[in-house]
């Protein structure tokens, strides 16, 4: 096949892409209309969201026996699960056909840059794990961002009670006064106990959904004092306290430790992108790594090398508070 020929295709999957991603987000509700139009489930149903039909203001599911063969098992309901903690408009079998999107796209552009289908194959399996580390990473500040908003939220829940609000009304308070994303869980937590769901299982759903220790404590104050009563304004007051100083003990960390997390960034990184520079450069010159028995131990020696290192970097930098 030619490089042009090589070249168009590679354009058309990157178009594709691009208008994929365009007709997954373009013309949907936002993360707060779609929690505030759609009935909640209760918590051990919370991962099956790729059940709303298209009438409900959900989209239909392009591969639906896909979805059906999958749906229940655990990498099923992990992806869907991040997705929602991402706070992205997507099913599991949509968020896999732009994962293969990215791959063929990644691909053709790593065989056209560098001449070397082995290239292709490694950028294709980068391309692969984007769209997959980009929902992590998209989940992750999302529950950052809960978490540090979550001492606010705890005061104004706190001056609602002392007001003599109901618990639900608070709830009603925190989702209308304060931004995303902790107002979209709040005002999840409404809709479910609107529509039939106890506020204790619909607390429970919220902990499934932010996976947050945080909230945990928050959750497990809440539901004590439904089953058995108490001074609860009090009891948020302190737990508000001590997220605080989480939070800001944490922060410290992360700036502690931001030197380790660049390191690991670039020992994986930049082996990689040296070959392809390489390989562009002077096409041919690191064929032996590929073709040569020698060189291939030597590659995999490198790659288990790498792992090693960003197990040990991770591990150092792994501090539980």
């Amino acid at each position: 096949m030619d490089p042009l020929t090589l070249a168009v295709i590679g354009g058309v999957l990157v178009f594709g892409l691009i208008v994929a991603m365009l007709l997954v987000f373009a013309g949907n509700p936002s993360v707060s209309e779609r929690l505030m139009d759609t009935p909640g489930p209760t918590s051990q149903e919370v991962v099956h969201r790729d059940r709303l039909p298209a009438e409900s203001g959900g989209r239909a599911d392009p591969l639906p026996q896909l979805s059906e063969a999958l749906r229940g098992t655990a990498f099923w309901d992990d992806v869907q699960m991040n997705l929602l903690r991402a706070g992205l408009l997507l099913r599991p079998s949509e968020a896999l056909i732009i994962s293969v999107l990215a791959m063929f796209a990644g691909l053709i552009i790593g065989w056209l840059v560098t001449g070397q289908p082995i290239f292709g194959v490694l950028t294709g399996g980068l391309g692969l794990t984007i769209p997959y580390v980009v929902m992590i990473q998209r989940a992750a500040r999302r529950q950052s961002a809960l978490t540090s908003q979550l001492p606010d939220a705890l005061d104004m829940l706190s001056s609602a009670l002392r007001s003599g609000y109901a618990l639900t009304r608070g709830f009603q308070v925190v989702s209308s006064q304060m931004h995303p994303p902790i107002s979209e869980e709040f005002h999840r937590v409404l809709q479910e106990v609107q529509v039939g769901i106890s506020v204790t299982d619909a607390l429970g759903g919220l902990l499934t959904r932010s996976k947050s220790y945080d909230l945990e404590l928050v959750v497990a104050a809440m539901q004590t004092q439904l089953t058995m009563g108490g001074n609860l304004s009090e009891v948020l007051d302190n737990i508000a306290g001590m997220i605080r100083e989480r939070v800001r003990l944490q922060g410290e960390i992360d700036a502690a430790t931001s030197e380790g997390r660049l390191s690991a960034i670039i020992l994986v990184a930049m082996p990689i992108a040296m070959a392809v520079i390489i390989s562009a450069v002077s096409p041919g010159y690191l064929n032996p790594l590929f073709q040569e028995r020698v060189g291939i131990m030597m590659l995999l020696g490198a790659g288990a090398l790498m792992l090693m290192g960003v197990l040990i970097i991770r591990k150092l930098l792994d501090i539980d508070i």
